[in-house]
């Protein structure tokens, strides 16, 4: 029997967006990803997750760990299909403390036999061929992602871990080389402060 995406997935962790403040009903501080916070992990680049307050019930069950995967349901555009993906690393982790994801998304965590970073690069490269367009439903003119039937329908090859652990040996290698060549090029792109003072004078 030909393995689909779904049997890779132990359990699905529901968002919440929480409060913008701490009350006595959400005083739990969390970190909550959105679709639009997605680009910006894949880059390291942690520091625009907005703060939200949770109830004592959803830190217990919805707080992410290490090695979950945020799928966005809900969004996109014309040109953008739902279904990104977004890792949770233990950098982020470490950065920014608890962490759910918005309830315009949803997290799951993979079975013991599987690699999460492995089964997350394969979930870019199904979304960079635009299969989720297919899997799409529109309400009040957004777009849902049917989550349940496209996992259902994507096919993965059933490998052993090991050979998951080469594959994700290499593409994280990429991965990181390509984050470091783009923050050498954020550097190189912005003006040192002697610069700044001069434009600030000659606007002045």
């Amino acid at each position: 029997m030909e393995l689909k995406i779904i049997g890779t997935i132990e359990r699905f962790i529901s968002g919440d967006w929480g409060e913008e403040q701490y009350s006595e009903h959400t005083p739990c501080k969390v970190v909550c990803v959105r679709g639009a916070d997605i680009v910006p992990i894949e880059s390291n680049d942690f520091t625009h997750i907005p703060t939200r307050y949770i109830s004592k019930h959803s830190f217990r069950t919805k707080c992410l760990q290490a090695g979950d995967i945020v799928v966005e349901k809900s969004g996109g555009s014309p040109t953008q299909s739902t279904g990104r993906v977004a890792y949770i690393s233990q950098e982020l982790i470490d950065a920014v403390g608890s962490v759910v994801c918005s309830n315009f998304c949803i997290a799951f965590r993979v079975k013991d036999k599987w690699n999460p970073l492995y089964i997350y690069y394969y979930l870019q490269c199904v979304y960079n061929n635009g299969v989720f367009f297919n899997f799409e439903g529109k309400t009040s003119g957004l777009k849902n992602l049917q989550l349940e039937a496209a996992y259902q329908a994507v096919p993965i090859e059933d490998i052993d871990k090991t050979e998951q652990d080469k594959v994700v040996a290499v593409l994280d290698g990429i991965h990181r080389k390509i984050n470091i060549n783009r923050a050498i090029n954020q550097n190189l792109a912005t003006p040192d402060r002697s610069s700044r003072v001069a434009e600030v004078r000659r606007a002045a």
